[in-house]
């Protein structure tokens, strides 16, 4: 009879570590399953940000092409203009440069 004793003690200490494990297991699968949780809005907030960053650089360098275009065109515009005003102040010189470039251009295109 004390060999009977003996085995059920051991089998309720054994029963008990088994429900303390698995209860422990249980604990480390739900602070695994909140963990992965919140890795993942972390990793969605992270995507939110670069993406809403990607979409103030394309729109700032869209602004910048914007006005680098507007300065070019101003600069030619400006350009074409003051081209314009010394011709007709010079019109005889302008003539003759226009003359000069035309004969360069048919010795250089007749070769």
């Amino acid at each position: 009879m004390a060999a009977a004793s003996t085995t059920d003690r051991t089998t309720g200490k054994d029963d008990a570590s088994v429900r303390d494990v698995q209860a422990e297991l249980e604990n480390l699968r739900r602070d695994i399953a909140a963990l992965t949780q919140a890795l993942a809005a972390l990793g969605n907030d992270k995507l939110q940000e670069a993406g809403s960053r990607a979409s103030k650089l394309g729109a700032d360098v869209a602004q910048a092409s914007t006005q680098a275009f507007q300065s070019a065109r101003s600069s030619a515009v400006s350009a074409e203009h003051d081209l314009e005003a010394q011709i007709r102040s010079h019109p005889l010189q302008a003539i003759g440069i226009a003359a000069g470039i035309g004969f360069l251009a048919a010795l250089l295109t007749r070769r």
